[in-house]
């Protein structure tokens, strides 16, 4: 009989445990967010510190670099660095680079620019409307959008150099 109950609650006992880790597992270890790899980017307005806005859709027919960055994000730092040296050189070629700051004041942008000599323009997504849309949880996170304004990947974390050059060679339209 004990050896009956035994065995019974170290069923029920390894049951429970494989539902609390799938549960850890499908929330946690899978990092993916509302806008993915596959998926059509959804359409969004931000506004640069000049108050001029910028809407995604109107970008369509070029490869788009859309970076989710804070000016307290060293990685971010460090990332758009490498794409200021670039940028100018791959908007030639129809990559255009939309740097979204994640509800940072409009002093404090303005400021990061300027210290950091950034060439491109700098928009932000006020109470973070874009950023939950797009289900951004970490920061820098950006999304390759191709010319027909479909996400070909979704990319997390710090990237070297050379990692972002390769990006915005596959955002050249025609050369996917």
């Amino acid at each position: 009989m004990k050896q009956k109950r035994l065995i019974i609650r170290s069923v029920i006992l390894l049951i429970m445990i494989g539902a609390v880790s799938y549960t850890f597992y499908s929330h946690y270890a899978e990092e993916r967010g509302v806008v993915d790899q596959g998926d059509i980017a959804p359409n969004f307005r931000v506004q640069d510190p000049a108050g001029n806005i910028l809407e995604l859709e109107e970008l369509r027919g070029n490869g788009v670099y859309v970076n989710f960055w804070a000016t307290y994000c060293s990685f971010c730092r460090d990332k758009m660095k490498y794409m200021n040296e670039h940028y100018k050189e791959y908007e030639k070629l129809g990559v255009e680079v939309v740097n979204v700051n994640v509800d940072e004041s409009t002093l404090r942008v303005e400021r990061h620019q300027e210290r950091h000599q950034l060439d491109f323009p700098l928009y932000i997504d006020r109470d973070m409307l874009v950023s939950n849309a797009y289900g951004v949880a970490s920061l820098p996170t950006t999304f390759l959008i191709d010319e027909n304004g479909n996400v070909i990947e979704r990319q997390i974390g710090a990237k070297t150099e050379a990692q972002v050059i390769e990006s915005f060679d596959r955002l050249i339209p025609g050369g996917n």
